[in-house]
């Protein structure tokens, strides 16, 4: 698509930032119109005070955008994003106060931001972290900030904040704070929501395992959009602080934090003209029932926050959305059909794989050997460790000791996204999907991480054709564990790892899985690697069968070889 197209759809799409709707005109398309004539217009109706109340509305929406790119677009709580507003609108303030420039100062404060931001991403999203770790961080930092400022009097002015002259013209300054959001947000759109970087955010926020074993870098990606989350909320800063007659430490402190989520939540998480909605809202009403109602204008505000979130839980904004969530970021490359390329040695090795949890061992020195385009099923009893050797094996968690060889390159110390990319695929025992999304958009993703367009199976490839505009939540069982599985032929795989494939499948539907699961093995040319509880589906679909018992392997071999075997029989079948 070329640029000047890009810009016509970003006015288009501004209200739900969707890269495309259906129809000519439509609810979204209609209000984000309707929202920008609005404020474009509105210094020609209203008096100079409450244009200088939208503008820094307008700001302040800005910052909610920033908010935006961290918790709606990538599901990463920020309890503390007025830090970043805050060094923005110092910055500004101390250039003023010394004589200096303003640009200059804002650029400072922006630095800071991304190096702090940098910094907070880059501890609080780790994978070793759990998820309230960036929450509990950032309430720290800004509680940390906010005494800051208030102590270093030499610089910040302490309680009392920094002085910031007037405003020469305000009608003007309101446009150019305009033309800088509108500026922003169709660059944040252009270079971030209609790229691969804004679809697998998305895919993150909604599932982040099975983003990572997509392909998906998500520690790198969540890094990024923190990191320019705090970019976009100290720009923001910038633009505000001309509004404000004083630079306080409130506007690093926890109050304001806690105000852009609100901002955000009312407006709409995942939108572009929802925090502004949400912002401009505020600021104004804010005004105009204090005006009416004096202090208790707090308790009617705290009373239709609540409603707001009860009546319209996906915000303002969410009422008009329309499209589809991703943008069609399909490559043009063609993958030619078959395997990746022939290698002499096994496709997969694992050797004396040890994994104990609190001291107890589930896997316990545990061999496997796959051989290129062989089915390998492992069964055993419940706890025997299959799906814990199958986590190890796909990099979901890592091994005390041992090896794993994929084609004879070791990967026991590479996380999921690197083994993806070498050849390694699976699926999970319950289907793990992105909800909300179509089939195409899960296509979509697939396509995307692995750089260009495999032909897919019959079968895989008429369930694209017939269920493309449908959301995930509407297929069968059978036909989302089929989807699972077509994502992951996407990439090509050397080896596909799948978690109980026939788990919930009538009977007739776990017979069609392992013929299909073995017409997909003769087209693609993979090998596969099941974990399976049902003996007949096993017998049908097993070149080999490992059966594992207290984490060790105590046999392999045909099925009937395996079944034979004294030590499963006593072990798996309960025989003597």
């Amino acid at each position: 698509m070329v640029q000047t197209n890009r810009w016509r759809a970003f006015g288009a799409e501004a209200l739900s930032s969707r890269p495309s709707a259906t129809g000519l005109f439509n609810s979204s398309r209609a209000v984000g119109l309707a929202l920008f004539a609005a404020a474009a217009l509105c210094p020609l109706f209203l008096s100079e005070f409450k244009v200088g109340l939208i503008g820094l509305g307008l700001t302040y929406g800005l910052f909610a955008v920033g908010l935006d790119l961290a918790w709606g677009r990538t599901g990463i709580i920020s309890i503390g994003q007025a830090v970043f507003f805050g060094l923005g609108t110092y910055g500004v303030a101390i250039a003023l106060v010394h004589h200096g420039s303003s640009l200059l100062g804002g650029a400072v404060g922006i630095g800071l931001a991304a190096v702090l931001g940098t910094f907070t991403a880059a501890v609080g999203l780790r994978r070793v972290t759990n998820p309230s770790t960036m929450a509990v961080l950032t309430l720290a930092i800004t509680l940390l900030a906010e005494k800051i400022a208030r102590d270093w009097w030499s610089v910040t002015g302490g309680s009392s904040g920094l002085y910031v002259p007037p405003l020469t013209s305000t009608y003007s300054y309101y446009y150019i704070c305009f033309a800088a959001s509108i500026g922003l947000v169709g660059m944040i759109w252009l270079a971030v929501l209609n790229r691969p970087l804004g679809n697998r955010l998305t895919a993150i926020r909604l599932n982040d395992r099975r983003a990572e074993h997509l392909g998906i870098p998500i520690f790198r990606e969540r890094l990024v959009a923190f990191a320019l989350s705090a970019v976009v909320s100290a720009i923001a800063g910038c633009l505000s602080a001309p509004w404000m007659s004083s630079v306080s430490p409130d506007r690093v402190g926890i109050v304001l934090s806690t105000q852009v989520l609100v901002w955000v939540a009312v407006g709409g998480k995942a939108t572009l003209l929802g925090p502004f909605v949400g912002a401009v809202a505020a600021t104004y009403g804010q005004d105009v029932l204090a005006s009416a109602m004096g202090d208790s204008y707090l308790l009617l505000l705290g009373v239709l926050f609540i409603l707001s979130v009860l009546l319209v839980p996906n915000g303002i904004a969410g009422l008009f959305l329309s499209g589809p969530q991703l943008a069609d970021t399909t490559p043009a490359a063609k993958a030619p059909a078959g395997p990746r390329g022939e290698h002499g040695g096994d496709a997969l090795a694992a050797e004396k794989i040890v994994k104990r949890f609190a001291g107890n061992t589930a896997v316990d020195g545990a061999d496997l050997r796959v051989k290129a385009s062989e089915i390998v099923c492992l069964i055993g009893p419940n706890g025997a460790g299959k799906t814990t050797l199958l986590n190890i094996l796909s990099g979901a968690i890592d091994c005390d000791t041992g090896s794993v060889m994929l084609r004879g390159e070791r990967i026991d110390s590479s996380p999921p996204h690197r083994r993806v990319a070498a050849g390694l695929a699976r699926t999970f025992q319950i289907p793990s999907l992105f909800p909300g999304l179509t089939v195409a958009e899960h296509l979509i993703l697939a396509r995307q991480e692995a750089g260009m367009v495999v032909p897919l199976p019959d079968a895989y490839a008429r369930l694209e054709h017939e269920n493309a505009g449908r959301r995930v939540e509407m297929l069968s069982l059978s036909d989302r564990r089929s989807l699972e599985i077509a994502m992951a032929l996407c990439s090509r795989p050397v080896v596909l790892l799948l978690d109980e494939p026939a788990a919930g499948l009538a009977r007739h539907e776990a017979d069609a899985l392992a013929q299909t699961l073995r017409t997909l093995r003769d087209q693609v040319g993979c090998a596969i690697v099941c974990v399976e509880h049902d003996m007949e589906i096993v017998r049908n679909l097993a070149d080999r069968v490992v059966c594992l018992h207290h984490g060790k392997v105590i046999s392999e071999g045909t099925m009937a070889e395996v079944a034979a075997n004294p030590d499963v029989r006593r072990a798996y079948l309960g025989l003597a």
